[in-house]
């Protein structure tokens, strides 16, 4: 299975102050290929950034081309557009798109948000990595 990664997971993996950080970067390291996209990787610059990491500007860059330089890591590019996804509330609708991108793409997407779990739209793509057996390649 490949799977694009949600910016909760890109956090875990990246940075040792997240409590999920071990099994996140095991576990990234367990699959053969995954994948990130914009509004992912812009989520992690933006969270890496505020008070919750203090991570400064050239940190967030470094360790977002080491993701990028891993073994398996692909960009894939947005082809989703805004008419796309399923009605939401307001407050989905950045998950939604997420799990419509991974959807048309055949991946799953590696969250851990055990609310977008639960979502009825989210069923069978959307999932924690971290709680399931190893991922299949």
């Amino acid at each position: 299975m490949n799977w694009l990664l949600d910016v909760n997971l890109i956090l875990a993996s990246r940075w040792t102050t997240h409590p999920d950080h071990p099994a996140a970067k095991a576990w990234i390291a367990s699959v053969d290929k995954f994948y990130t996209t914009a509004i992912t990787e812009l989520g992690f610059v933006r969270i890496s950034l505020s008070a919750a990491y203090q991570a400064t500007w050239d940190k967030t860059q470094e360790t977002l081309e080491k993701l990028h330089a891993r073994l398996g890591h692909q960009f894939l590019s947005d082809d989703v557009d805004g008419t796309s996804s399923p009605e939401t509330g307001s407050k989905d609708t950045t998950d939604a798109h997420l799990v419509t991108l991974a959807k048309r793409h055949g991946l799953k997407l590696a969250t851990l948000d055990g609310d977008l779990i639960d979502k009825p739209w989210a069923a069978g793509i959307a999932e924690n990595p971290l709680l399931s057996p190893k991922p299949e390649t």
